[in-house]
């Protein structure tokens, strides 16, 4: 199911990237947020739990994933398609443009293994899989949700996804474009049969679930108003929007020495 959902996000942001206009952004000096999901996410590692935040408007997005005996990793979405990592106790906060970086990383490591192989990597056959919308519907934390059965070579599992008062896109697209951007999306070939393109091109579509064989890999444990804001007063900003992974890459070694 992980690498399912990697492999079809990653598509997912491609399809973003070529049409989203990231500008560079101005964080304001505090955000307020008007809804809270808790989520859980669950494997033979144990089970992480990510609390996010967003606004109605889905400007921005905020999502604090707490892994036992590691702490808490908070990471900003902002309206201008940025994802922003917070470090609350050095109080900085660093800008990028992750779609970008994701794409250049992919191209680095696959230009670094055909150097090692001293020939081009074969293509990877097409997974087959096939997204269907079942008709059914339960109840998740007071929305309605609906199910869409996955089925690949590995087996079937069952998604369901709510349909939420709130635009959470943010952090289906690593904060790149927004919902107006998904409907130019509509009939890209690419999102076809693709499980994490259906919380982009459906307004308002939370992932709150995914099950297979008996066991949630993922729940949704709470929805709900919250009065939560964020304030960038005090923060060190560091913005790298305009700059590739390689300057990314020589920022942080140079921060470690």
């Amino acid at each position: 199911m992980k690498k399912i959902s990697l492999l079809f996000t990653f598509s997912v942001l491609v399809s973003f990237l070529s049409i989203a206009q990231n500008t560079v952004s101005t964080l304001p000096s505090n955000i307020a947020f008007d809804h809270q999901v808790v989520q859980q996410t669950n494997d033979e590692d144990g089970s992480v739990t990510t609390t996010y935040y967003f606004t109605v408007n889905g400007d921005y997005a905020m999502a604090k994933r707490t892994v036992p005996g590691e702490g808490v990793t908070t990471i900003l979405y902002t309206k201008d398609g940025q994802m922003c990592t917070v470090d609350e106790e050095n109080k900085t906060i660093t800008i990028m443009t992750m779609p970008k970086l994701v794409g250049e990383g992919a191209q680095m490591g696959k230009a670094i293994a055909e150097k090692i192989n001293k020939k081009p990597l074969p293509k990877d056959a097409a997974e087959k899989i096939t997204v269907t919308k079942t008709g059914k519907t339960k109840n998740i934390c007071g929305y309605t949700a609906y199910e869409y059965e996955i089925k690949n070579e590995g087996g079937s599992s069952s998604w369901w996804y709510a349909k939420v008062d709130f635009d959470p896109v943010k952090i289906y697209t690593m904060g790149a474009g927004n919902s107006a951007t998904a409907i130019k999306l509509q009939g890209d070939d690419a999102l076809k049969n693709n499980p994490a393109a259906i919380p982009v091109l459906n307004k308002n579509f939370l992932w709150a679930e995914a099950e297979a064989s008996g066991k949630k890999g993922m729940e949704t444990k709470s929805i709900s108003k919250t009065a939560y804001s964020f304030s960038t007063a005090g923060y060190t900003i560091k913005s790298f929007v305009h700059k590739g992974l390689k300057d990314v890459l020589k920022a942080k070694i140079k921060s470690l020495k």
